[in-house]
């Protein structure tokens, strides 16, 4: 009897330790900060996965100027991009990914860890919209529907690039969500977080100092939204109305007597668009950002917008007042913008998806609480959809992603337009809204409903941005070596872009990666195709085949990188050569020496590179015809009397060159040699051809070769 007691109280102990643990990983389990912070690694895991399958920066010329400038302060050089001065006032996001560049010494490394830096920085954006979530549904699991939704749309493409809005777009949704926290809780130090934020998120974005007055808005918005409580409010949001006035103040000010404080983005005041152009660009802002947003969560602020009741209501009266002052002013700045700078061609839908995050709290809350929804509303909302019929055409699918994937993917199944196919998707979700409304659906099964037609229509889009966006970065990819640091891999010392005819497309890519890349030399009438960024040394060719070089080029470079896409240079005294079919030659030239030119060579048909559609997702591959020079043409300089052999592999069918009088048949299928007799000196020939195009079955030049006596240099 004694020894079954004492056995018992030995397991007593045991049974309860068991208990208590069970207790304690049954509340873990059930903490919604697990779930949360689950939400956050599974968003963060699955977009850094996206973002290193991503092989390439692909946004010119954002992702490589901030790049350059985290470079140029790990190197010790500030903020320059190969020599030019980086004007970059809003410079926290350089800032937070200069470690990646300092730490490690490989570019590509550097690249990815900057891609992994701003992934995790925009996965955070989970937390405060959660909190705000869950402080106005009284629930912190349905919260995190609106959490998840916030890391689901197109604006998180971001992770794959390295560009200002992977910071600045957490810190606009913090300093939003904050706002909204403020304005219930009026007198609350939260007020002055909200700025603060939204000053850090202008530092990432200068566009973002429309925070600014968008906060200020807010806070008289929400004082006068119920009269009954207007004269608490104002004197409870005084000090706030009285700071983000001075501010506003200060601002104009600044742009007006010092723009240049913005940097580079000076240029934006003097832009003049007509009111009519800024109207236009201005709607069609506003069109995106409904796209943007999967509409339903928009057309829910449009149709809460509408009722008294939403706008005094504690939980969605402070999300109105916030989220249409951020609407406003960030449609009108990047309307203006748009107007004025006439290179833009389409929408920009990371200009006005800042707001986003409130609209897909709001259409949650509004699902669970559809007594704050009115028929006229729900109406109000469904004649918005028909605002979508006047969407013109998809210009550029990088910039209008949630408007393309969405019109795309319902044109591969009804071959609807896009105007049409954005309204008929839009009113569909309204009228799923109107028919859970009318039912009296349950509000966390109606809270949820919503949250999963949102959440559809994100996917959509965003599946098939990334699978564009993806297979654009792979093709360009595979113009490029396979080590994206041949240039640094090869050259011992400083290395000089050398072009002639055309800036290769390839360049950018060999400048980001490549450090040793110090130099651009181009010629006195400069390099057609995408401005060589950074200082130029400007060259031309004399008589003798010397490089004249301009008096701002110094030292002349002993190291080049033939990357043109169409002309091949030799020069008489080189001292090694490496080349690679996808880049060119990296040539070394004696130190300290005026370059010698020897020949020049222009093939009619450029390297090949693929293309793509602004409509279409289906790349141009590089094998596909393109439009060439009908003539094969040269520059040489010989000290003695020589013979040029060129030879062409014939195509389908006899074609013809031609030289003055003279005349050679190319045969089909067979290659065939032209030999010219070369003069002492300088000369020059142009071997025309009775084609222009780089189709199969067209001849093409594989070889010209120069003797001189014993000598045999290959000119290509």
């Amino acid at each position: 009897m004694t020894s079954a007691r004492s056995a018992d109280a030995q397991a007593a102990p045991q049974v309860d330790v068991r208990g208590a643990l069970r207790h304690r990983l049954s509340a873990a389990v059930a903490s919604p900060w697990l779930w949360v912070v689950s939400l956050f690694l599974v968003a963060a895991g699955a977009y850094v996965v996206l973002a290193l399958v991503s092989p390439r920066p692909v946004l010119f010329p954002d992702e490589f100027r901030y790049a350059h400038a985290a470079r140029g302060l790990a190197d010790g050089t500030g903020f320059d991009w190969r020599g030019e001065p980086i004007r970059q006032s809003a410079a926290l996001y350089v800032y937070f990914i200069t470690p990646a560049w300092v730490l490690l010494h490989s570019t590509v490394d550097a690249y990815h860890a900057s891609k992994v830096l701003g992934t995790v920085a925009l996965c955070a954006q989970v937390i405060p919209v959660w909190l705000l979530a869950k402080e106005l549904l009284s629930d912190a699991r349905l919260a995190l529907l609106p959490a998840g939704l916030s890391v689901l749309g197109t604006w998180m493409l971001t992770a794959a690039e390295t560009v200002t809005e992977a910071l600045a777009f957490p810190l606009a949704t913090a300093a939003l969500c904050v706002g909204v926290m403020a304005l219930r809780r009026p007198g609350s130090r939260l007020g002055w977080l909200a700025l603060l934020l939204a000053v850090l998120a202008t530092w990432a974005r200068i566009q973002l100092a429309v925070l600014i007055p968008a906060l200020l808005a807010a806070f008289v918005i929400d004082a006068l939204r119920d009269p009954s409580q207007r004269r608490e409010r104002l004197r409870a949001h005084r000090p706030y109305v009285i700071v983000t006035c001075a501010a506003l103040i200060g601002l104009v000010v600044v742009a007006l007597a010092a723009p240049s404080v913005t940097g580079d983005y000076s240029g934006y005041f003097d832009l003049r668009p007509a009111l009519s152009r800024i109207a236009s660009k201005t709607g069609l802002q506003l069109l995106e950002l409904v796209a943007v947003s999967g509409f339903l969560p928009v057309l829910l602020t449009v149709a809460a917008s509408a009722s008294r009741r939403a706008w005094r209501d504690d939980r969605t009266g402070p999300l109105l007042a916030v989220f249409w002052p951020a609407v406003v002013v960030t449609v009108l700045q990047s309307g203006f913008f748009l107007a004025g700078y006439t290179p833009a061609l389409s929408a920009i839908g990371r200009y006005v998806s800042y707001a986003v995050p409130l609209a897909l709290i709001l259409a949650v809350v509004v699902a669970a609480h559809p007594e704050l929804l009115s028929r006229v509303g729900v109406t109000l909302a469904g004649v918005a959809c028909l605002l979508l019929l006047l969407r013109p055409g998809i210009q550029m699918i990088g910039e209008e992603r949630a408007s393309w994937a969405t019109a795309f993917r319902l044109h591969q199944a009804s071959g609807l337009g896009v105007g049409l196919a954005l309204t008929l998707v839009a009113l569909a979700l309204v009228a799923a809204v109107e028919l859970l409304r009318r039912r009296r659906v349950a509000p966390r099964r109606a809270a949820i409903t919503v949250a999963g037609l949102v959440a559809a229509v994100l996917v959509v889009q965003s599946q098939a941005s990334w699978h564009q966006m993806l297979r654009t970065g792979q093709a360009f990819r595979a113009t490029l070596p396979a080590d994206l640091e041949w240039v640094d891999h090869h050259a011992p010392d400083s290395v000089a872009l050398l072009g002639f005819t055309s800036n290769a497309p390839q360049f950018d890519d060999l400048d980001y990666f490549n450090r040793k890349i110090r130099q651009a030399y181009v010629p006195s009438a400069g390099l057609p195709g995408r401005r060589v960024e950074g200082v130029n040394c400007t060259f031309q060719i004399v008589a003798s085949g010397a490089m004249q070089l301009s008096p701002r080029c110094g030292r002349p470079a002993h190291w080049f990188l033939v990357n043109d896409p169409s002309a091949v240079v030799t020069f008489s005294n080189e001292v090694s050569e490496v080349r690679d079919p996808k880049v060119g030659r990296l040539v070394e030239l004696p130190r300290d020496r005026v370059p010698q030119v020897r020949s020049l060579m222009v093939l009619p048909c450029p390297r090949p590179s693929p293309t793509f559609s602004s409509t279409s997702p289906d790349i141009v591959p590089a094998t596909a015809p393109s439009r060439c020079r009908p003539v094969f043409s040269g520059n040489l300089w010989t000290t003695a009397p020589s013979r040029l052999v060129v030879r062409y592999q014939g195509g389908s069918a006899a074609r013809t060159v031609t030289l003055g009088s003279r005349a050679w048949t190319v045969a089909p299928r067979r290659v065939t040699t032209i030999r010219l007799n070369v003069p002492a000196g300088y000369s020059q020939f142009a071997l025309n051809h009775d084609w222009a195009s780089s189709d199969r079955h067209l001849p093409t030049v594989i070889g010209a070769e120069l003797i001189t006596g014993a000598r045999r240099s290959n000119l290509l």
